[in-house]
C-alpha cells in the first residue's frame, strides 16, 4: 500500500486531527505541506510533522505555485471560508476531504458539485460518525436485511451544557450571520448524514420546528453583568465561564485557541485578561447569538417510511440514541455506550430474539479530545484504503450521496422559518 501525501489547509482543532494520523501511520500518511494564515500555527505544524518552509504556506495560491506532489487536500477551514477554499482547491484540480458542513447555501453547493464533476475530482466530506464502528455496524445490519425494509427511524441528540455553551452560545458557531451556518448544519449535519445514510429511500418531505429559549436575555439573573468575572452571581450561576474555563478548564483547544500559545503554558492571569475581553467570558444569557437551543424536525420519505430527530442543548449528559424499525425486526442504541441491541421478529413464538453488539472492542481512538467515537480515526483509515483502490468502505460514497443530509437541513430550515412543511 503505497503511502498517501496529504496536504492540510486550515490547521486549527479539525486539522491536526486529520494531519494526526500521519503521526498514529506513519507508513500510511505523510503531511506534505500545511496552509495555513496564521503563522505561528503553521509553525507548530512544521515542528510536529517536521515540515520545511516549502511545505508551510499562508496562501492557498502560493502552494499551487510551489507544485507540490499530493495525493488529497483536507480542507478544515472555518464553514464561512468552506466555498471560496473548496472552489481553490478544485480549480487547482485535487481531490478533496472536506470538514463538513460543505457550504451553507444550496446554490453554493450546487456550484461545487459541478465544479467536482467538471475537474473529474473526488470530493469526500467529513460525516465521520459513519465511519464509527457504532453506526457502521448498524448499516452492515441494514444493508444486509437483517431487519427487512426500514419502515421508522426515531434519533435524538443531546448537547452537553460546556460544549453547547462553548461551541453554540459563546464559541465560533454562536451565530448564523457570523459562521453562515444553524446549528441544524453546524451541529446536526452528523445527524441528518445519518438518517439519509441509513435509510435506503431519499427524503421527500420535512417539517422542523425550532427556538432560542434557554440561553437568552429574558432569563438572566436579576443584575447580571455583561461578563462573568465581575458578576454577583459567578459563584453559583451554572454558566458561568470563570467555573467552566478557569475552575474545569473545558475544551481549552477551543476557548484558548486564539492566543496562539501551548495550552499548558498559558498563565491562569493570561486566561483571566482574556476572559474580561472574549466572548468566551461573557454572559451565557447575553453574549450575541442566534442559533436556536432546540429543534424538532419529521422527515417522510419517498417509500413511506419516516424519521424524527430531537436536538436538545445544554443537557446534562451528552448522548446520541437511535431506534429503528424494520419490517422484521429493530435496532435500539447509544453512541456513547457503544453497543446496540438488534430483535427479530419471531414467527413461532410471536416474539422476538434479541441480541447485543458490542463495538467497544473494534474502536480505534487516538484523538486527545474526542475522536467521534472511533470516527475520527475511521475515516482516515478508510479513506487510505480508498485512495489505494480498495472499494470495500460503507462509510465512503459518492459526492451526490454526502450532499443529501444538506438538502435536508435546507429544506428543514425552510419549513422552520415558514411554519409549513418543505419539499427536500
Amino acid at each position: 500500500m503505497r503511502k498517501i501525501k496529504i496536504a492540510i489547509v486550515g490547521y486549527g482543532n479539525r486539522g491536526q486531527v486529520y494531519a494526526d494520523y500521519s503521526l498514529d501511520e506513519p507508513n500510511e500518511v505523510e503531511i506534505v505541506a500545511v496552509i495555513d494564515p496564521n503563522v505561528y500555527k503553521l509553525q507548530v505544524a512544521k515542528d510536529r510533522y517536521n515540515l520545511n518552509c516549502n511545505q508551510a504556506f499562508t496562501r492557498y495560491a502560493d502552494f499551487v505555485k510551489a507544485n507540490v506532489d499530493v495525493d488529497i487536500v483536507v480542507n478544515a477551514t472555518m464553514e464561512q471560508q468552506h466555498y471560496y477554499t473548496a472552489i481553490e482547491i478544485l480549480k487547482s484540480g485535487h481531490d478533496m476531504l472536506i470538514e463538513k458542513p460543505i457550504v451553507s447555501k444550496r446554490e453554493e453547493l450546487d456550484e461545487i458539485v459541478r465544479l467536482a464533476n467538471e475537474k473529474n475530482c473526488k470530493v469526500f466530506v467529513c460525516h465521520v460518525l459513519r465511519y464509527s464502528p457504532f453506526y457502521k455496524s448498524i448499516k452492515a445490519l441494514i444493508d444486509q436485511g437483517e431487519i427487512g425494509r426500514v419502515v421508522s427511524m426515531e434519533m435524538n441528540e443531546h448537547v452537553w451544557v460546556p460544549h453547547f455553551l462553548t461551541s453554540y452560545v459563546r464559541g465560533k458557531w454562536n451565530s448564523e450571520k457570523v459562521c453562515g451556518s444553524p446549528v441544524l448544519l453546524a451541529k446536526c449535519c452528523h445527524d441528518m448524514d445519518l438518517i439519509c445514510w441509513l435509510n435506503p429511500s431519499k427524503a421527500d418531505t420535512v417539517s422542523c420546528y425550532g427556538h432560542r429559549s434557554q440561553f437568552v436575555k429574558e432569563n438572566a439573573p436579576k443584575g447580571a453583568t455583561e461578563f462573568c468575572y465581575n458578576c454577583p452571581h459567578e459563584k453559583d450561576c451554572q454558566y458561568s465561564a470563570i467555573a467552566h474555563y478557569i475552575r474545569r478548564d473545558v475544551m481549552p483547544f477551543l476557548v484558548w485557541d486564539s492566543l496562539d500559545k501551548p495550552y499548558d503554558q498559558i498563565t491562569l492571569e493570561e486566561k483571566m485578561e482574556f476572559l474580561k475581553t472574549s466572548d468566551y467570558g461573557r454572559c451565557a444569557y447575553t453574549v450575541d447569538g442566534d442559533v436556536m437551543d432546540r429543534q424538532n424536525l419529521i422527515v417522510d420519505f419517498e417509500d413511506g417510511s419516516v424519521a424524527s430527530f430531537t436536538l436538545s442543548c445544554g443537557t446534562c449528559k451528552p448522548d446520541r440514541y437511535i431506534h429503528i424499525v424494520g419490517t422484521n425486526g429493530e435496532i435500539e442504541g447509544k453512541l456513547e455506550e457503544n453497543k446496540f441491541v438488534i430483535r427479530r421478529y419471531d414467527e413461532k413464538t410471536i416474539s422476538y430474539t434479541e441480541e447485543v453488539i458490542d463495538l467497544t472492542k473494534k474502536i480505534i481512538n487516538k484523538a486527545k479530545y474526542g475522536g467521534h467515537s472511533g470516527g475520527d480515526y475511521g475515516i482516515m483509515n478508510d479513506l487510505v484504503r480508498y485512495l489505494n483502490g480498495e472499494r470495500e468502505s460503507l462509510s465512503i460514497t459518492h459526492l451526490h450521496d454526502s450532499v443529501a443530509s444538506h438538502l435536508l437541513v435546507y429544506g428543514a430550515e425552510e419549513s422552520r422559518k415558514n411554519g409549513k412543511p418543505a419539499k427536500v
